[in-house]
């Protein structure tokens, strides 16, 4: 991994989510729904690095910067959710084809799921979460609506992998 880069590459993400996305979020009966720009990044990184801890940093950077986007309860958590689902799916890339959009499209939505599922369990579980599952069914809005966004980020990603990757991942010997 070439760390300057993906770190740009992540500034510019957070700021592309903090404006740009945020003008593709719409209001639902179970509260707001949109994508999450960087949990696309996070499967584009998994399926293509090299090593298993260099998913993981990236995911843990990625879901920090989410982090830092957001206020409220447990704060890290996204970060260290975002290093466990990257960790968990370059473990498991090889089962896939992953150049193609619906393979983006459905580990992105797993992804999402695993995450933010979770996160929502977190606040129901502290007391913050909102009552009657509405925040379960809100995450699998958001899981949806990113997974359908997830090939547009990852063919915008393609052309500059070269940057952020130093060797492109392959096959394994096994």
């Amino acid at each position: 991994m070439r760390w300057v880069y993906f770190l740009i590459l992540t500034l510019l993400g957070v700021i592309g989510q903090t404006t740009v996305v945020q003008m593709l979020w719409f209001r639902t009966p179970v509260g707001w729904i949109g994508p999450e720009i960087l949990a696309a990044v996070a499967v584009f990184v998994a399926l293509r690095v090299r090593a298993t801890t260099d998913a993981a940093l990236a995911g843990w950077t990625l879901g920090f910067a989410v982090d830092l986007t957001l206020s409220g309860t447990g704060m890290g958590l996204l970060g260290l959710l975002y290093a466990a689902a990257t960790a968990g799916l370059h473990r498991i890339r090889e089962g896939f084809f992953g150049e193609r959009a619906i393979t983006h499209m459905v580990l992105t939505f797993l992804f999402c799921s695993f995450v933010y599922q979770l996160w929502i369990l977190y606040d129901g579980l502290i007391g913050a979460g909102s009552p009657g599952g509405r925040g379960a069914l809100q995450a699998l809005g958001l899981s949806a609506y990113t997974a359908i966004l997830a090939p547009l980020v990852c063919g915008a990603l393609k052309p500059i992998s070269r940057f952020l990757l130093a060797v492109p991942a392959g096959r394994s010997k096994r």
